[in-house]
């Protein structure tokens, strides 16, 4: 029986002189939350990037064991 449902992730891309490494870890957690760690200069993109993550998991489906 599974008790505890955890992952870990990392990819990179590049384009031209922009690199992006994104790491994604999961914890069991009653609420979805999301902590995104970036540069300050890039912080003005944080509400965006998260509304983004919050529209993708409406639009997959989610399977508990």
């Amino acid at each position: 029986m599974i008790v505890s449902m955890t992952g870990y992730g990392r990819g990179k891309a590049e384009d031209g002189d922009t690199k992006v490494t994104v790491e994604m870890k999961t914890v069991n957690h009653r609420f979805c939350e999301f902590i995104i760690r970036m540069p300050r200069q890039l912080m003005i993109l944080e509400e965006k990037v998260k509304k983004k993550q919050v529209n993708i998991l409406e639009e997959e489906e989610l399977n508990y064991l």
